[in-house]
């Protein structure tokens, strides 16, 4: 009953509340309904309590196992109190705690009032900019429930908080939303008058100003805050007097009387009329009592509430995190071991299975066995007729074998008898070859007299290791060709002299041959080198005693001007073939 009555009638509410003997009531959920029932009436009431013994039972319980719409509650009747003690960190942390239950709550009304308690303390400390946004979060709460007397106030406190951060634009914007309210509702006009004023002094010319103060000359009733605001609008548009008058028609025994804004507005005032000692005086006043609401502001940590209730907020989502990490772990490990019971009751069972079926598995490897014994006996007569088979294929085939190893005997002998025959003919052509190169060289000693000398040296050396080849080549005896060799081992020591030397003996002894090379354009070194061919050196020979990484270069130029294509025969075959044709 006092539930229900609670927003028609709250003195009612709290008239059956005291009615009820706590004693009698049992159980900690019971008793925390009770205590949280008794805060929201007492408050409803406007009876503002500093204890906590009416709300204890549901701090409590409601904290730890309310639900979201209770914990939400009990949060903000908590900072409710702490704001009744004036300490208004503990009460922010508590309004804090509160909105983390805000998205999960139906309770849009108690929502709407956390956010504009949490309002007057964010007011307290400056910050302008939180302001504004609780108390338009809070208006669309309260429009949302129905109640636009407190929607009203909360956008007049939004246009409060715009005009003292100079964002016109913002005011602009809720003024309009304001003056529409007011329009459907014309009794909540008083909510938004005073800021009216407040507007045109802050953001408005004269004439504004002038229309908001001839509308408050004709009002009755003027509160000591707004007599203040009328005397800043007088100074503003330089009417001295009335600025003073005003001033002066703040009671002395109000609050306005000491606050900020009337010293400030006093000073500015008092010098405006020439009174410089009283402005100075005002002045002073105004900046020790700003300094002492800074050295108050700042000696709590509520500018860092906020900063605080993340980092807490953070820890306890780190915590509640690694709880259900250890729970999955848990239920990970509990599974895990229903999982094993599982398999070791299937193993089991598999293997009473397996044991069944071995057994009957060895009756019938017997059966197979027996069956397979009678066909290896088959299959042993029948490898023994194959191996009948293959012996007389064998033999056969030896036989064979013998016939074509008896055909390529005689192949063989016959090829010998060639390569004999062969080897005894190459002997006796190059036998004859240096036969025919000694006596060519021996007449041309003979018949010309006016050889140089190192020509004729040359060529009496090339006979006589000539001949020594030629004794070796016919007797078979190496002793023979031991000058040649060593004659040969000194000229390849000095591959140019050999080079040379050997040009000398071919141009006495092929002159012909040799006047073809020169006719072609050949170089004295590309015709020293054709005559490491015409001495019966192999390209590959020639290249290697050479050492020339041109070796390639040069064989494709002689090839060039000789007139040879690259595919022709072998540039040796070739040069000799020429040799003995010129």
């Amino acid at each position: 009953m006092a539930e229900s009555l609670m927003d028609s009638r709250p003195d009612s509410a709290l008239s059956i509340l005291n009615a009820v003997n706590v004693e009698t009531l049992n159980g900690k959920k019971d008793k925390a309904r009770y205590a949280l029932l008794k805060s929201m009436a007492l408050d409803k009431n406007y009876i503002d309590t500093t204890s906590f013994d009416v709300l204890q039972p549901a701090i409590d319980y409601f904290l730890k196992k309310g639900t979201a719409d209770e914990k939400l509650k009990t949060y903000y009747y908590q900072g409710r109190i702490y704001q009744n003690r004036e300490n208004n960190d503990s009460a922010m942390q508590s309004f804090m705690r509160g909105r983390e239950y805000c998205g999960q709550a139906s309770d849009t009304m108690t929502m709407a009032n956390l956010l504009v308690a949490q309002g007057t303390i964010l007011y307290t400390t400056y910050k302008f900019d939180d302001f504004i946004k609780v108390n338009l979060e809070a208006a669309e709460l309260y429009r949302e429930s129905g109640r636009p007397d407190y929607e009203i106030l909360s956008i007049a406190n939004v246009l409060d908080g715009s005009i003292l951060n100079g964002d016109q634009n913002l005011a602009d914007s809720i003024m309009s939303i304001a003056h529409s309210k007011v329009g459907s509702n014309p009794e909540y006009a008083s909510s938004i008058s005073p800021y009216v004023l407040l507007y045109a002094i802050t953001f408005g010319n004269r004439d504004e100003i002038v229309d908001v103060l001839n509308y408050y000359n004709s009002s009755d009733t003027i509160d000591e805050m707004t007599k203040i605001d009328i005397a800043q609008a007088y100074s503003k548009i330089g009417d001295d007097y009335n600025a003073k008058r005003f001033i002066d028609l703040v009671d002395s025994s109000s609050n306005a009387r000491h606050s900020l804004k009337y010293f400030a507005v006093m000073s500015d005032i008092l010098e405006q009329n020439g009174n410089y000692a009283g402005a100075l005086e005002a002045y002073r006043i105004f900046s020790t009592t700003v300094d002492s609401l800074h050295k108050n502001i700042f000696s709590h940590d509520l500018l860092f509430a906020q900063e605080r209730h993340e980092i807490e907020k953070t820890n306890l989502l780190k915590l509640q995190k690694r709880d259900r990490y250890i729970w999955l772990s848990l239920c990970a490990a509990f599974a895990l071991l229903i999982i094993a019971g599982y398999i070791y009751y299937r193993y089991r069972l598999s293997q009473a299975k397996n044991l069944l079926e071995e057994q009957e598995n060895k009756r019938l490897q017997l059966e197979q066995e027996n069956l397979k014994k009678e066909n290896e006996n088959l299959e042993l007569r029948n490898h023994q007729a194959e191996l009948e088979k293959k012996n007389l294929q064998q033999t056969n085939d030896k036989l064979e074998l013998e016939r074509h190893n008896a055909v390529l005997e005689k192949q063989k002998v016959k090829l010998e008898c060639e390569h004999q025959s062969l080897a005894a003919e190459n002997l006796r052509l190059k036998i004859e070859q240096l036969e025919d190169e000694s006596a060519s060289l021996k007449d041309i000693l003979e018949k010309r007299k006016d050889l140089a000398k190192p020509i004729e040296d040359a060529i009496k050396i090339r006979i006589e290791m000539l001949n020594s080849l030629l004794a070796a080549q016919i007797t078979d005896n190496s002793a023979y060709a031991k000058s040649y060799g060593d004659w040969r081992d000194k000229l390849i020591q000095d591959k140019d002299e050999f080079m040379n030397t050997t040009r000398l003996a071919f141009k006495a002894s092929h002159p012909r041959f040799m006047e073809y090379l020169e006719e072609h354009g050949l170089t004295e070194s590309e015709i020293n080198y054709i005559c490491l061919y015409a001495i019966g050196l192999r390209g590959k020979e020639a290249g290697e005693y050479m050492q020339l990484k041109r070796h390639y270069h040069i064989s494709s130029d002689v090839r060039k001007k000789l007139g040879m294509s690259e595919n022709q025969t072998n540039i040796g075959i070739y040069i000799r073939k020429l040799m003995n044709k010129l």
